[in-house]
C-alpha cells in the first residue's frame, strides 16, 4: 500500500484537540466581547456623569480616552497574551469602516445647512488658506529642526517635512464641537458653524496637500511642476465635490 490508514486511535485525538480549540476560541471571543461591552457602558456612564455635573474641564472624548488607557493598563499588567494584545489593540479597519461611517453621516444629517452656505466663504477661507499656512509653517519648522540636528528627518529638501506638516493640519475638533453645542454653553450658532464647516473641508484640503507632496517626494525629478500644481487643483476639487455629493 502507498499510504497508510490512520489509526482510530490518532483520528480521537486529533478531532479531540480540534473541539478543545474550538472552544477554547468560543470561550476567548466570549469573554473580550463581555469586556467591550462593560467598557462601552463605563463610557455611556462617564459621559452621563459629565453632562448631569457639568464638568466640562474634561471633554466626554478625552473621558473615553481615559478609560481606554486604563484598560489597556490593566490588560498589559493582568495578561501576557499575545491574542489578547492583539484583540485589544487599535484597528484601523473597524475604525474607518464600522465607528467613522456613522460619525460623518452624522455630522452631514445634522448639518445646519442654511447657515453652513451663509458662511461658505468664510469657511473656505480657514479651511484652504487656513491649512496651507498650518502646513507650510509646520513643515518648514520641521525642516529647519531637521537640519540644525534635532530631530531625524530627511533633509534633503523640504518635502518630506511638508507631507508632515500637511498631516498634522488635518485637525478633527470633535471635543471642541461637543462642547460648543452643548445647550448649557448657548454658543453663538455662526462660531460653531465656522469651527464645523472649517473642520469639514479641512480634511480634504490636507489629503490634497499630502498626495501632491508625496507625489513630488516619490517622484524627484520626473514630474514637472505645471502638471502637479494642475493635478493637485483637480484632485481637490474632485474630492471636495465628491464629498458634497456622498454627504
Amino acid at each position: 500500500m502507498d499510504s497508510e490508514e490512520a489509526s482510530p486511535g490518532g483520528i480521537a485525538m486529533g478531532e479531540a484537540a480540534s473541539v478543545v480549540a474550538e472552544e477554547e476560541a468560543h470561550e476567548f471571543g466570549a469573554l473580550n466581547t463581555l469586556l467591550l461591552v462593560v467598557v462601552m457602558v463605563i463610557c455611556i456612564i462617564c459621559a452621563y456623569l459629565i453632562k448631569v455635573h457639568r464638568f466640562y474641564y474634561l471633554p466626554e472624548s478625552a473621558a473615553v480616552i481615559l478609560v481606554g488607557l486604563m484598560v489597556g493598563f490593566f490588560a498589559k499588567l493582568l495578561s501576557s497574551s499575545r491574542q489578547e494584545m492583539d484583540f485589544l489593540s487599535f484597528q484601523p479597519e473597524v475604525f474607518y469602516f464600522l465607528l467613522l461611517p456613522p460619525i460623518i453621516f452624522d455630522a452631514g444629517y445634522t448639518l445646519r445647512r442654511k447657515q453652513f452656505f451663509q458662511n461658505i466663504v468664510a469657511i473656505s477661507l480657514y479651511a484652504v488658506i487656513g491649512t496651507l499656512i498650518s502646513t507650510f509653517v509646520i513643515g518648514y519648522v520641521t525642516y529647519f529642526l531637521g537640519r540644525i540636528g534635532m530631530i531625524s528627518i530627511d533633509t534633503t529638501d523640504a518635502l518630506e517635512p511638508l507631507m508632515f506638516g500637511a498631516l498634522i493640519s488635518a485637525v478633527d475638533p470633535v471635543a471642541t464641537l461637543s462642547i460648543m453645542g452643548s445647550s448649557e454653553l448657548n454658543c453663538h450658532p455662526l462660531l460653531y458653524n465656522l469651527v464645523f464647516g472649517e473642520s469639514v473641508l479641512n480634511d480634504a484640503v490636507s489629503i490634497v496637500l499630502y498626495h501632491s507632496f508625496q507625489r513630488f517626494y516619490l517622484n524627484r525629478g520626473e514630474v514637472q511642476d505645471s502638471l502637479a500644481i494642475l493635478m493637485a487643483i483637480v484632485n481637490f476639487a474632485v474630492v471636495s465635490l465628491g464629498s458634497v455629493v456622498v454627504g
